[in-house]
């Protein structure tokens, strides 16, 4: 008979350079976190298949993420990594509130929200006098439920994904490369599996052949996959260098523990961001000698200290603690030509963009890379999606691409106290009167600027703001249907979903791989509405329907949000003999004003008298909205990037 045993520890040295307070030990379980490459995996005889539906090359968060929403739509997969273990510290730190939404989708949210502090307020200091302190990163409390930016480090995000992937018995390989790969272009359609990737394994020189359907390439800045392809990977390296403390600081500065930016017009810009365990995390700019190439080797921890002291004078700081993570970045600004290539290999996260850590858009914008892919993926594998429908992810995730590194771009030149040149390699320098700035008598013109820029980007800064164009699953919105558009997000109300729990609309929706049909019908018995819900109910019933010709998918999340008490929609739904078997019932019992903006109904645009119809995609983006009378014209929409041919 075994006893337990408690999962084995190991403390990582920090391979950052030690400050004088030493190094930091960092603990980490290689049992539970390492996938592979350990004595005692967390699923034991772990033993993947050779044949897969898609293949994951890296397994940071993007990677780790495209794999948890592959999992729960039953796509096999294996990911790979070529470092013997997740990342230890260091990083990405801080979720907007929609990649909060992400892992919300994925049931994960409540975890990672406990993981790190919430920044919901913006200071902004310049030659030592405070010029903004305001409240910042605010999630309209109508349109969703996560407010500020919550700095989960990447390296806790990372675990939590990989202990999901567990929990659906996978293990990521480690450590683990693609020594080379080979895509049949001119395969037919006979080959299912058409990449052939071959994988060694660095700690036991093991060697083997995996072929895929598909191949997502989440493997960073330097991709293996991207240089191999006929892709451009188009920006400009900058001449703006900053170092990287992640340590505990002793300081006189009153907004410590603010999200913030101090800038010094002599010696450059700092960002300050609030960690765990006490600690912040410090953006330094960092300036060579007049006359001098920049010289990263010439920069540690103490002379990091040195230059934020010129920055933040007349305030002092000294370091606490030993540093937890550092580096020296060169910031380069690129997006690759693009994301896709021959509707089989994609680029994802770094591998397709990078820029400044500025607007925290990194770790986010790659999760949304992994969110709108993965749903697409999956409905392609499974057979009832046509190939086109993964244009759309090129198309939409590009566009959002380019705008996150120049909005980055443009809050890293005023970080940096320096002219707001253009990004595509030009010299060309934009002026503030350019710029469409106004700057008020006696305002200086960088916290002029911050302020429009605020202004401008407020709603991007924290993920809402993120707008596809029309394509194939983005129909414009029926006229009659005032506050929506599609390809963008779908608000997330206030809503009962019984007597018993007050929620959110988006707890009613469906799985990762379901479209949420969403229909608006009053308080179900309004004379004027009656007969558009039976002739929608009669439509949903027919085999004709779209919702049946599709049926054998399990595609479909029907939701009826009802203006009524729990009692009565719950009696008048029976007049709708349909929609009562098959539709989730739920209340839009919110107070018509207030702080929650109004009910569904009203955020939503839509008329108590007309009612309304709206598809929201599986990732949460408005696909279309129609009139209760008009469901059949939603046939042509789903039969433009669906099949019935498994």
């Amino acid at each position: 008979m075994s006893t337990y045993a408690f999962p084995v520890e190991t403390l990582y040295e920090n391979k950052s350079l030690p400050n004088s307070m030493g190094v930091n030990p960092i603990p980490s379980y290689p049992d539970l976190l390492n996938g592979t490459n350990c004595a005692n995996p967390a699923v034991p005889n772990y033993n993947p298949p050779n044949e897969v539906d898609v293949f994951i090359l890296g397994a940071g968060p993007v990677g780790l993420m495209v794999a948890a929403s592959l999992t729960r739509q039953g796509i096999s997969l294996r990911i790979v990594d070529r470092s013997p273990h997740p990342l230890v510290c260091g990083r990405a730190d801080s979720l907007q509130p929609r990649t909060m939404e992400v892992f919300h989708s994925l049931g994960l949210s409540e975890e990672v929200f406990s993981l790190g502090n919430r920044i919901e307020h913006t200071v902004v200091y310049k030659d030592g006098k405070k010029e903004i302190f305001a409240e910042s990163h605010q999630t309209p409390p109508k349109e969703g439920r996560f407010q500020g930016l919550n700095n989960a480090t990447q390296t806790e995000v990372e675990h939590v994904l990989i202990r999901d992937l567990v929990r659906h018995d996978i293990l990521v390989e480690r450590p683990c490369t693609a020594t080379s790969y080979h895509f049949d272009e001119n395969a037919g359609p006979e080959v299912t599996h058409p990449i052939t990737i071959n994988l060694i394994n660095q700690e036991t020189g093991k060697e083997e052949v995996v072929k895929a359907r598909y191949l997502v390439a989440s493997d960073g800045a330097h991709s293996m996959i991207r240089k191999s392809l006929p892709i451009q990977f188009n920006g400009i390296k900058t001449d703006l260098h900053w170092g990287i403390v992640d340590a505990v600081i002793d300081t006189d500065f009153p907004h410590r523990w603010t999200f913030g930016t101090v800038i010094n017009s002599e010696h450059g810009g700092c960002l300050i961001i609030p960690r765990e365990r006490d600690m912040v995390r410090l953006y330094a700019q960092l300036k060579p000698e007049p006359g001098q190439e920049f010289d990263p080797s010439k920069w540690g921890p103490e002379e990091v200290l040195e230059q934020l002291n010129k920055i933040y004078a007349p305030y002092t700081m000294r370091y606490a603690s030993p540093v937890d993570w550092f580096a020296v970045l060169t910031i380069n600004e690129r997006v690759a030509s693009s994301f896709t290539y021959k509707d089989r290999i994609f680029l994802a996260g770094d591998s397709c963009h990078v820029h400044s850590a500025k607007g925290a858009f990194g770790l986010n914008t790659g999760t949304m890379d992994a969110h709108n892919l993965a749903w697409k993926l999956g409905l392609l594998v499974k057979g009832v999606a046509q190939p086109s429908l993964l244009n759309t992810y090129d198309v939409e995730r590009r566009e959002n691409a380019l705008r996150a590194v120049a909005t980055s771009a443009r809050y890293l030149r005023f970080v940096s106290n320096c002219s707001f040149s253009s990004i595509d390699g030009t010299d060309n320098e934009m002026s503030l009167e350019e710029a469409h700035i106004e700057v008020a008598e006696g305002e200086d013109p960088h916290v002029a600027f911050f302020k429009q820029f605020v202004k401008d980007n407020g709603r991007f800064l924290i993920g809402l703001d993120v707008d596809y164009r029309n394509n194939a699953i983005n129909v414009p919105v029926h006229p009659s249907i005032k506050n929506i558009r599609a390809g963008y997000r779908a608000p997330d109300p206030r809503v009962s979903l019984s007597r018993d729990n007050s929620s959110r609309l988006y707890n009613s929706f469906g799985r990762v791989d379901q479209f949420n049909l969403v229909v608006f019908g009053s308080n179900l018995r309004n004379p004027a509405i009656v007969p558009k819900l039976k002739q929608l109910d009669s439509y949903f019933a027919s085999p004709n329907s779209f919702y049946q010709k599709y049926a054998p998918a399990d595609l479909w999340k029907v939701v009826v949000v009802a203006r009524d008490t729990p009692s009565a929609a719950e009696k008048d739904i029976k007049n709708y003999p349909w929609l009562a078997a098959n539709a989730q019932l739920v209340f839009d019992d919110q107070l018509p004003l207030g702080i929650f903006g109004g009910d569904a109904h009203v955020i939503y645009g839509v008329d108590h008298n007309e009612g309304a119809l709206v598809v929201v995609r599986p990732d949460t983006w408005i696909g279309t909205g129609v009139p209760l009378t008009e469901a059949a014209s939603l046939e042509s929409y789903f039969d433009s990037f669906l099949t019935t041919k498994a």
